[in-house]
C-alpha cells in the first residue's frame, strides 16, 4: 500500500500522528535549552594577605616573592602572577583545566602553612575568584539610639568605643558565618568599627633612666609576642607536645 492511499484511507490516524509531532515539536521548541556561551568557572584561586601601612615595594619583596616561590610547585599550575599595591598582596594562581579545584585549595593552604612571614603581616587569604572581575556587594549595619526608632539617623551614628568594638566583633562572629553560608558568596570582608587591640604605654623617662632605647624595647615584645614549639615529653608508653603559648 503506498503512502499516497495509506494516508487518504486512514485520514483520522495520519492527522492525529501530525497533529501529535507539532505538539511535540511546539513543547520541545520552548523547554529547549541552547547555551552558545556555557558557563565556565576559571579554575584560579587568589591569595591575598594585608600589610597595613606598607609600601608596594616592600609588599612584593616582603610578601609577593615569597608567596611566588613558595605556590609556583604547587601541581597543575600554569601560571603565577601578582599584583603588589599599597597595604596589599594579590597572588593569583592558574590551573589546568580539569583541576580539583578542593584538592588544589588544600595543597595551597599547605603550602601556605609552611612559609614564614613577619608577625606584623595578616594571614593571607584563599579567595576562590578573581576580585577584579566578580561583583560585589555592600552591607552596612548600625544599633539604634535609646531614643527608639524616631531617633535621627544622624544621632544614631553617634557610638562611644566599646559599641563600636561590639559593633565590629558581632558583624566577624555573627553576620560574617552567616554570609559565608549563604549560596553564591565566595568570601567575606569586615571592615570599619574597632578592632580589639593591645596598647602598649611607655614611660619615657623610666627609659631614660635605665638607658634602654625603645626601638630595644620595640624587639623585646615581638620576640616575647610568638607560639613556638616546646618538644615533646615520653612518660612511658606516653609521648605528649609541648607547646609555649606566649601571643599577646
Amino acid at each position: 500500500m503506498s503512502i499516497i492511499a495509506f494516508s487518504t484511507k486512514r485520514r483520522v490516524t495520519v492527522a492525529m500522528f501530525t497533529l501529535a509531532v507539532l505538539l511535540f515539536g511546539f513543547v520541545s521548541f520552548f523547554r529547549l535549552r541552547i547555551n552558545l556561551l556555557p558557563e565556565l568557572s576559571y579554575p584560579t584561586l587568589t591569595i591575598r594577605t594585608e600589610y597595613t601601612g606598607a609600601a608596594p615595594a616592600e609588599i612584593e619583596n616582603l610578601i609577593s616573592k615569597p608567596i611566588e616561590e613558595v605556590l609556583g610547585v604547587v601541581k597543575n599550575v600554569n601560571r603565577v602572577s601578582s599584583i603588589s599595591r599599597s597595604g596589599q598582596s594579590d597572588v593569583v594562581l592558574e590551573f589546568g583545566w580539569g583541576t580539583n579545584m578542593d584538592y588544589a585549595g588544600l595543597d595551597v593552604r599547605e603550602k601556605l602553612d609552611a612559609l614564614e612571614l613577619p608577625l606584623e603581616i595578616q594571614r593571607p587569604t584563599i579567595l576562590r575568584f578573581d576580585p577584579s572581575l566578580d561583583p560585589i556587594m555592600r552591607f552596612g549595619f548600625y544599633r539604634k539610639t535609646e531614643k527608639g526608632d524616631n531617633a535621627a539617623a544622624g544621632d544614631s551614628l553617634l557610638f562611644n568605643e566599646d559599641e563600636l568594638k561590639s559593633l565590629r566583633r558581632f558583624a566577624e562572629e555573627e553576620i560574617q558565618k552567616e554570609l559565608e553560608a549563604a549560596l553564591g558568596v565566595a568570601a567575606i570582608k569586615v571592615s570599619g568599627g574597632l578592632e580589639d587591640e593591645v596598647q602598649v604605654l611607655i614611660d619615657q623617662g623610666r627609659l631614660a633612666q635605665i638607658n634602654v632605647p625603645i626601638e630595644q624595647l620595640s624587639r623585646q615584645i615581638g620576640a616575647e609576642n610568638v607560639n613556638l614549639s616546646g618538644g615533646r615529653l615520653e612518660e612511658g608508653t606516653q609521648q605528649y607536645l609541648v607547646r609555649t603559648l606566649n601571643q599577646f
